[in-house]
């Protein structure tokens, strides 16, 4: 199917034929209409696909995966992540100063420039909608520690959590962070249900944050529920929270009571990409089970963690006491354990911090609405003017030329005061689904900004003549 060449500009118009697109894919997804998307790879990619094993896998491949990236280390390596998992030392944080943050965000963003586009689609769609939000220095440094400071590893790490972010929630959320607002009523249902937990009070005796997952009390309607759970869980968790950042987190799984049966191999392996793409990274990983045939599939987690979480790796085998007193040994207390001595969430504490979190957004929001001179970013069906492949390939614009095409033919044997009639059709149509017609500001830091609605059929009425060609 061709793809539409057509451009919207304060000068001219080029374009070529094209079909609207109607995808195929699951649109609850991410609540977009289909009729909306272009075909573009990046809207029916599902980035979180994990191929399922071959065969099942031996309980020991895990740990000799384990083994085998721990023997790659140096003895000083060794060392190093020993102490960082017990937190006695952590020889990986970064003397930081602002001229070495200046100079690794610039890197970041020459190398995430010269990167192949089809690896950035929905980094370049979220740069065209805010290069604001793209370019803030606070979200580009959580990415660059999440690698301590490794420009490449950062870059993927950063258009894959975007790739990542554009799956669950789809376009109009792109160029904001995630809010409760943004999630559904069973989004919102697999948040309260408290069996992924932070808060500030959550952390080890050496200080560092502390992201507890309740596997076996987890409850969500759907799996995309689950992973948009995780995402918004997971960025708040390190938004603003420097010594997350910095220090790396403690993960705790806590399978104890979890069946071999109510285990999802699916949506752990999927969580296993998902996390890889999120801006922080393990100082050390826990995994609390009682049963041992979950042996072999906590193995297949080991296998797809990533070398630097690997070898952070503990496996603890026994009833949820037992678990306790091993974490215990690497300055886990009990008395930080959101999980009570039988097994229970205990939610208090994330509720208090969840309440505080959700009024935050709230006030920011509010705050942003009531700027009503600046559009900070456009909705998937807003028509945006603008030269080059970006604005054709935009949701908004491809609906345009959608209905364009639909009245081309009439519109080309018609009477002048027809045409004007047509192209008043097709804007109202535009206006009528929430759709805006919006250009650049003058900086294009500061958003966007409508155009009146003579421009905009003016515009409609030169595509329809130049389509005409």
């Amino acid at each position: 199917m061709k793809r539409p060449a057509a451009t919207i500009s304060d000068n001219e118009v080029t374009t070529n034929t094209q079909d609207a697109y109607v995808s195929e894919s699951d649109n609850s997804t991410c609540g977009q209409q289909p009729q909306c998307f272009a075909k573009c790879s990046v809207w029916n990619r599902n980035f979180i696909a994990v191929p399922q094993p071959r065969k099942k896998p031996s309980p020991t491949e895990g740990e000799r995966a384990v083994v085998e990236g721990l023997n790659a280390l140096s003895i000083k390596e060794r060392e190093d992540v020993y102490e960082e998992i017990h937190g006695i030392h952590n020889a990986n944080t970064i003397e930081e100063t602002p001229e070495m943050i200046s100079r690794a965000v610039d890197d970041l963003q020459k190398y995430i420039s010269k990167m192949n586009r089809h690896q950035k689609q929905a980094y370049e769609l979220t740069r065209l909608m805010s290069p604001r939000f793209v370019q803030d220095r606070a979200f580009l440094l959580m990415f660059l520690r999440a690698d301590l400071f490794d420009v490449a590893k950062a870059a993927n790490r950063l258009v894959n959590n975007l790739e990542l972010k554009l799956e669950l929630f789809g376009v109009d959320r792109m160029a904001k962070h995630i809010t409760w607002e943004d999630m559904d009523e069973d989004d919102r249902a697999a948040v309260l249900n408290c069996s992924s937990q932070y808060y500030p009070e959550l952390k080890d005796n050496a200080g560092r944050t502390v992201w507890v997952a309740a596997m076996g009390k987890d409850e969500y309607k759907t799996d995309n529920n689950h992973f948009r759970c995780s995402y918004y869980t997971v960025m708040g968790m390190m938004m603003g929270n420097d010594n997350a950042q910095t220090r790396g987190i403690v993960g705790i799984a806590h399978m104890v009571g979890l069946s071999e049966k109510k285990f999802n191999n699916t949506v752990a392996f999927r969580s296993m990409k998902l996390i890889e793409a999120m801006p922080f990274r393990y100082a050390a990983l826990h995994i609390c089970y009682d049963n041992p045939n979950l042996k072999g599939p906590i193995g297949v987690v080991q296998l797809l963690a990533s070398a630097q979480t690997r070898v952070r790796f503990r496996a603890h085998f026994g009833t949820h006491v037992e678990c306790q007193y091993e974490l215990m040994a690497f300055g886990l207390n009990q008395d930080i354990f959101p999980i009570d001595p039988v097994g229970n969430v205990k939610p208090a504490r994330f509720m208090e911090m969840l309440r505080d979190r959700i009024q935050t957004e709230a006030d920011i929001e509010q705050a942003r609405r009531n700027d009503s001179s600046r559009i900070e970013y456009p909705r998937s069906v807003d028509v945006l003017f603008g030269r080059g492949k970006a604005y054709n390939d935009f949701n908004g614009n491809i609906l345009m030329y959608a209905h364009i095409d639909r009245y081309k033919g009439r519109y080309q044997t018609t009477s002048k005061d027809e045409k004007t009639l047509i192209a008043e059709t097709v804007l109202l149509t535009i206006k009528e689904s929430g759709g805006r017609f919006l250009k650049r500001s003058k900086d294009p830091m500061d958003g966007w900004v409508t155009v009146t609605d003579t421009v905009a059929r003016e515009k409609i009425s030169h595509c329809f003549r130049t389509r005409l060609k």
